[in-house]
């Protein structure tokens, strides 16, 4: 029961506390795949503010991500090893924004993992629900050279987001019978 004293379809019940454990969905993302990414300015974890446009020219992942999300602390290793450090030469920059924790909390998760990549403070949900599909984490979009979305998703894909790191960067995809992926990651580079 509720508290109203009505019954409540527990199926909605779950979907409701899911909702509210991954994040508020907005009414109407501002982007589109295929539209111009806006400047916008978050403080990194000493403090110093870093606008998204300083990266311009480069291909920008863009990670929405909380310590307290478990599949946020698994994509993390697969962001530095197989994201970050292969694709760093390749002028490919990997933004991680914490969503609303304290920094304290996040350098300790930035320690334990290992991560190497920036990491931006969130105060609030405001610039991850101008995303397209936006509702919860983890969430990565892809920025190419020119500040334009090429890629917005819900969840960790990492083969969709190598293939369109792969698309952006013109390399010519490896048939997957004929190598194993280490081969192919070797091949790309």
């Amino acid at each position: 029961m509720s508290l109203s004293g009505q019954h409540t379809n527990p199926v909605l019940s779950v979907l409701l506390v899911l909702g509210l454990c991954l994040g508020a969905a907005p009414a109407l993302a501002t982007y589109e795949l295929g539209d111009t990414v806006n400047d916008f300015t978050l403080n990194d974890l000493a403090g110093t503010p870093v606008n998204l446009y300083d990266y311009a020219g480069q291909i920008i992942v863009i990670n929405f991500f909380a310590t307290w999300c478990p599949g946020c602390n698994i994509e993390a290793a697969i962001l530095e090893n197989d994201i970050h450090q292969v694709y760093r030469n390749e002028d490919v920059t990997v933004i991680a924004i914490d969503m609303e924790e304290q920094v304290a909390i996040v350098q300790n998760w930035v320690d334990s993992q290992g991560v190497t990549y920036q990491i931006l403070m969130s105060p609030d949900w405001d610039i991850f629900a101008l995303f397209p599909q936006a509702g919860g984490l983890p969430y990565n979009a892809i920025i190419d050279r020119d500040m334009v979305l090429r890629y917005a998703r819900i969840l960790f894909d990492e083969e969709a987001i190598t293939s369109t790191l792969n698309m952006l960067l013109g390399f010519d995809p490896v048939a997957d019978e004929v190598s194993s992926f280490g081969l192919v990651k070797t091949l790309y580079r």
